[in-house]
């Protein structure tokens, strides 16, 4: 049908300001210009004789065509980008998106159990509280979050369900003190989900006082762990994060019988990506049973 198919530079270009929705976006991604972005589309449209965008004063939109088109283009990048990474490259870099929180007390505790299983791959984290769009950022292979209930278009993967309890230094609990006794420390949630796990809530479930209490928190749950290690009070803290801490007896359980009940953590990617090897080993790691420190 056609005498020349368009570069696979104009190709790339169209999708990457199909999938962002900007031209301006697309140049930062493609490290071009905006304007260069604008007329590789435009020599593009010229070419097949279709509009793939509708150009608006603030905006883009695309087409019929354009929005037909832009799916197909994405999936044969990725299975390109795929199948090079399986033929190329023996040590492909894993790129995770988790919260600070779970980075440092869970997954990077247990990374050398990962690399002593599967030593062809090496893990880059990129830590953050924010929400990670995997649609746009291509960068991203694996997503864990916390407490994640919409995965519109993407492959989830549970992982683990978790309580919130008391826990504390060894040594401040050798004090023999009354709970009242101790300074609370808990986290300053930001999600929504987490609005009810908190030391009021703790206390009236134990039955105890809650009108006498010290209540200090802190916006990060390593944080809060780090003071409680330090025997500075009690951690309200997540059973999933304080594992490899009660292991090596950093921390010990108060009152274990009380609980509040928490969320769990999802892995989520995109579903064309799940059956890349790099993607399924850490996945199929993530879930063994006997994953280890």
């Amino acid at each position: 049908m056609f005498a020349r198919l368009p570069s696979s530079s104009a190709l790339k270009t169209f999708e990457s300001a199909a999938r962002l929705g900007s031209f301006k976006a697309a140049a930062e991604e493609l490290a071009v210009t905006a304007t260069a972005v604008s007329h590789q589309i435009r020599a593009m449209e010229d070419q097949l004789g279709v509009a793939l965008f509708v150009r608006k004063t603030r905006r883009i939109e695309l087409t019929t065509a354009g929005a037909a088109l832009a799916p197909i283009l994405t999936r044969a990048f990725l299975d390109i980008r795929n199948a090079l990474e399986v033929v190329v490259s023996q040590e492909a870099v894993i790129r995770i998106s988790t919260t600070p929180s779970f980075a440092t007390l869970w997954l990077v505790p247990r990374l050398l159990d990962f690399y002593s299983k599967y030593p062809n791959y090496s893990v880059q984290l990129d830590t953050t509280t924010r929400a990670v769009n995997l649609k746009q950022d291509r960068h991203i292979d694996i997503a864990i979050r916390y407490g994640v209930s919409l995965h519109e278009d993407l492959d989830a993967t549970p992982l683990f369900e978790e309580t919130f309890g008391a826990y504390a230094s060894p040594v401040l609990l050798d004090r023999e003190e009354p709970c009242g006794g101790f300074t609370l420390i808990e986290t300053a949630w930001q999600q929504k989900i987490l609005a009810d796990i908190g030391w009021l809530n703790w206390l009236e479930k134990a039955g105890l006082d809650i009108s006498d209490q010290t209540i200090v928190s802190f916006d990060e749950e390593e944080h809060v762990l780090q003071a409680a290690m330090a025997g500075k009070g009690l951690a309200l803290a997540s059973s999933v994060l304080v594992e490899d801490l009660l292991q090596r007896n950093l921390l010990v359980r108060y009152r274990g019988e009380i609980q509040l009940p928490g969320a769990g953590y999802t892995a989520l990617c995109r579903p064309e990506q799940r059956q890349a090897r790099k993607v399924e080993a850490f996945l199929s790691w993530l879930t063994e049973d006997n994953v280890t420190l």
